[in-house]
């Protein structure tokens, strides 16, 4: 079972769910992003360390996978840090959604770098998207995009070269112990850059809901493993697929466990067509 696809496609449905709620109660009371981005890094890093026994051990001898490993983490700090604050300020169903934009960049940076074949169900598919992310804008009878939905998209352009430069460097690499590099080591740079100190992360932890955020740090980890194992021994399009359902299910959940009903018909139309653009530009 643990090799299939359905139990890593599962996994990563169930634990994205958790953590949206999760990190959302977590962090009610965060001060500083930064710090929060560290130290949901090194939450999700300790529990990868557990995790390592559980995949095949090898590394590999190639200095160019560690050369593309170094570049890509510098990508991830920005991304992640920049992802922690637009989930802060925006619904787990609309980040859920607007993650998926990072598709429409990989599909024109395969245009314009990678000279890939232009195809019909593609260019459908991004413009589905966009059309999707742009219901999601529409707010009383004019377009409105705050400062997270901007975060958003950077992070999302940022992360598609990310994904660009990074070619399944993961399958050189224990997958726990990938996953640590991928959390760990940009969690290393926001620290020195954002010139943070331990005290000022013991600081910032003590403001959280304690149970919540080592939930949250538990849940990202099987995110990251459960999406890329999923990726590798599954079919692209059906697993691609299935994880974008996260933005009808979180929807869903915040309209009828918490009674938000703020924007649910706009939340739940471009859910749908956000996985119909998915699948066309996977298939």
């Amino acid at each position: 079972m643990i090799n299939s696809w359905q139990f890593w496609t599962i996994l990563y449905l169930v634990s994205s769910i958790i953590f949206a709620r999760a990190f959302k109660k977590a962090n009610r009371n965060m001060k500083n992003a930064g710090s929060l981005t560290i130290l949901i890094e090194l939450f999700t890093a300790l529990f990868a360390v557990l995790l390592i026994p559980f995949f095949e051990f090898k590394f590999t001898n190639d200095l160019n996978i560690y050369l593309i490993l170094f570049i890509v983490t510098i990508l991830y700090a920005v991304t992640d840090r920049l992802n922690i604050e637009a989930r802060y300020g925006l619904d787990p169903s609309i980040f859920s959604m607007l993650k998926q934009s990072s598709t429409v960049y990989l599909i024109i940076f395969g245009f314009i770098f990678l000279e890939e074949e232009f195809l019909i169900n593609k260019l459908i598919g991004a413009i589905i998207i966009i059309l999707a992310n742009l219901i999601l804008f529409f707010e009383k009878g004019k377009f409105k995009i705050n400062r997270y939905y901007l975060l958003t998209f950077i992070s999302n352009l940022l992360f598609a070269i990310a994904m660009l430069i990074n070619v399944n460097i993961s399958e050189n690499f224990n997958l726990a112990i990938y996953t640590i590099f991928t959390v760990l080591i940009p969690a290393f740079y926001i620290f020195i850059f954002g010139k943070h100190t331990i005290k000022g992360l013991i600081i910032e932890f003590n403001l959280y809901d304690k149970k919540c955020f080592i939930l949250s740090g538990f849940t990202w980890c099987l995110m990251l493993i459960s999406s890329v194992k999923a990726y590798q021994v599954g079919n692209v399009t059906v697993v691609a697929s299935l994880l974008s359902l996260t933005g009808i299910i979180n929807a869903l959940i915040e309209y009828f466990f918490y009674h938000d009903k703020s924007k649910f018909k706009q939340k739940f139309i471009a859910a749908i067509l956000t996985v119909i653009g998915v699948i066309l530009i996977k298939s």
